[in-house]
């Protein structure tokens, strides 16, 4: 069973939800959402779980103290795997090795897909990691039978949220993809909707979702101040990777997906002087000015917990993981005049 000791947020209000943590559990809760066939079977039991968690974490390991994206094949897949070589860039333009978000996979709570077909599903709340203060989910996944279970994606819990109840491991959930029935929304809609929210918060999916940390980076990032030499623009999009999710005990889903948003930093004022600094200054190289236009793309891994058709209560983010993915310029976009 995968539950949280965190209250579960809302556009609306906070929710708490008492549930035993455990990444091995004896309990064998209903699992009377899924709709798999008769014969599937849950493709992990929680010691294969374990045992795979902790295959992964001595690659990621492995390849962090080299910061070599090739040494993650194998370990890491998809989203994660390109995260963590993006993070691999910004650490070494920066010689800041935090930039590398390091976390245990030691689970404290896990669920399995209920399926004979491929690819396959796996997640897992972590343990906290020593001298962190949260939890990670991870999402897994195996693409074929000769395909060891890789890491896919992880989010960085924030503080004040839940994690549904889900099936433990020896029953099994059904796996969710994007068109996923049964839900408030479905898996795309939900993505769709929160981009929404991150572009125009005063919207009607603006005030649905919680105000959390994403949502303020990227609101901080609009407002930046350039003494009116210059301005700032923001917007997001969805990502392209698909989503890796399960059904929630509820009948609700947990899934993780991917989205990006592009920061544009533009000079308006011919002959001023706008510098760009931190992590997308890092990338720039010596010439850290912006001339024209400068456009800082962040890559951001997201989990969203799906309410079940009915529920009063809405689609809920609950973390995220972002590193910055790159910077480019537009030298011909500076003012004339």
């Amino acid at each position: 069973m995968m539950t949280s000791r965190r209250a579960l947020l809302t556009g609306a209000a906070a929710t708490a939800v008492a549930a035993a943590l455990a990444a091995c559990s004896n309990e064998v809760p209903t699992n009377s959402a899924a709709t798999t066939s008769p014969s599937a079977q849950p493709v992990l039991d929680s010691e294969r779980l374990t045992t795979i968690l902790a295959r992964i974490q001595k690659g990621m390991d492995a390849a962090d103290a080299e910061k070599s994206p090739d040494a993650l094949s194998g370990y890491l897949t998809g989203p994660a795997a390109r995260v963590r070589g993006e993070q691999y860039t910004i650490a070494t333009a920066t010689g800041d090795d935090t930039r590398v978000h390091t976390f245990t996979t030691t689970p404290k709570a896990g669920t399995v897909g209920l399926t004979t077909q491929f690819p396959r599903t796996a997640l897992a709340v972590t343990e906290v990691a020593e001298g962190d203060s949260v939890e990670y989910l991870l999402a897994l996944t195996q693409d074929s039978a000769r395909d060891d279970f890789q890491l896919w994606g992880w989010a960085r819990l924030f503080a004040g949220v839940v994690v549904p109840a889900t099936a433990a491991p020896s029953v099994g959930a059904e796996q969710i993809e994007a068109d996923a029935t049964g839900l408030v929304a479905t898996p795309q809609e939900v993505l769709d909707r929160y981009v929404d929210a991150l572009n125009n918060p005063e919207g009607d999916n603006g005030k649905a979702f919680a105000d959390d940390l994403l949502r303020q980076t990227v609101a901080t990032a609009r407002a930046t101040d350039f003494s009116g030499m210059g301005e700032a623009t923001v917007t997001a999009t969805a990502g392209t990777d698909g989503f890796k999710g399960l059904r929630t005990a509820e009948g609700g889903a947990l899934v993780m997906t991917a989205l990006r948003y592009d920061r544009v930093y533009k000079n308006t004022v011919a002959g001023s002087t706008i510098s760009v600094d931190d992590a997308a200054g890092a990338l720039m190289g010596d010439n850290k000015t912006v001339v024209g236009t400068v456009t800082a793309s962040y890559d951001v891994m997201i989990a969203f917990s799906i309410p079940p058709e009915g529920s009063d209560t809405n689609a809920v983010a609950l973390g995220m993981d972002s590193v910055i993915a790159g910077v480019t310029r537009d030298d011909s976009q500076a003012p004339t005049g």
